[in-house]
């Protein structure tokens, strides 16, 4: 397995980055009917080719180094690249929505980049990462991160092709975007997953704490996730039980998400955490 490793973090850029060309063209051919027999055919199917040799990326390094790769930045990287291409092809599915694609693709082209790159080293793993409740939380923190990510995309989308609209000059973007409604749909849809994703993370690290001994609410990394995490569920909960709809909804969420964000650049770069690897 430990042989395939190398290979697999060459072809990994190179795949996301034919899917980027092979969503761009949807983008732009969208409407014709050659897009609909060639790239709308084959740009997903490339996609998914990119996901399943990422996931046996993922599980070859398991197996050679005996234990999920997720014990560096760039680790964590490469993993968020693969939630986020899930994730958005999933929500693809749902929707049958194919245009918002060159949205997402070139960010996990690269995250995945930058990964392959400066990420091939595996690092030695602190006993302390090894039990089963650091690596669920920190699973779980990865596929919530790639959820809030489309979730941010789409909320972004949804505000620009609000502003069109208000403005009354509808461009070449809006006439390839899904309707608003469609957009917040998929905006709180992936908030809502990643929200339950997040929090079963901070249950998973809280027990893995209590195992390894340590002051997890001494760490600031803990107290702006929380906050993060009760900004983002009040965006959600606003928009099913309150009513919210439109630019305010969107806009709670992107607060949350933001402070998320923010929190996890300090904690690796500037603060002294047991949640930073380097």
């Amino acid at each position: 397995m430990r042989s395939l490793v190398p290979l697999l973090t060459t072809l990994l850029p190179a795949l996301y980055a034919l899917g980027v060309a092979a969503y761009a063209r949807i983008y732009t051919t969208v409407g014709a009917e050659s897009a609909v027999s060639s790239s709308h055919r084959w740009g997903p199917r490339v996609l998914r080719g990119a996901v399943m040799l990422h996931l046996i990326y993922m599980i070859s390094r398991g197996i050679a180094e005996q234990h999920l790769p997720l014990a560096s930045v760039y680790d964590f990287m490469s993993a968020t690249a693969l939630s986020l291409a899930a994730v958005y092809l999933y929500v693809e599915m749902r929707q049958g929505i194919r245009t918002t694609g060159i949205f997402v693709l070139p960010l996990v082209f690269l995250i995945q980049m930058v990964a392959s790159a400066y990420g091939t080293v595996s690092p030695t793993i602190k006993p302390t990462l090894n039990p089963i409740w650091f690596e669920l939380h920190t699973l779980a923190a990865v596929l919530g991160y790639g959820a809030f990510f489309v979730a941010a995309i789409y909320g972004v989308l949804f505000l620009l092709l609000y502003r069109e609209i208000k403005s009354n000059r509808l461009s070449f973007f809006f006439n390839r975007m899904p309707p608003l409604e469609t957009l917040g749909r998929m905006n709180m849809s992936a908030a809502s997953a990643g929200l339950v994703l997040l929090a079963f993370a901070i249950f998973m690290g809280i027990g893995w704490g209590r195992l390894a001994g340590m002051d997890l609410f001494a760490d600031p990394k803990t107290w702006l996730t929380i906050g993060a995490w009760l900004l983002l569920g009040f965006a959600v909960l606003a928009y099913h039980r309150l009513g919210w709809r439109g630019p305010r909804a969107v806009y709670a969420f992107l607060a949350g998400f933001t402070t998320l964000l923010v929190s996890r650049v300090i904690t690796d770069l500037f603060v002294q955490s047991f949640h930073t690897f380097r």
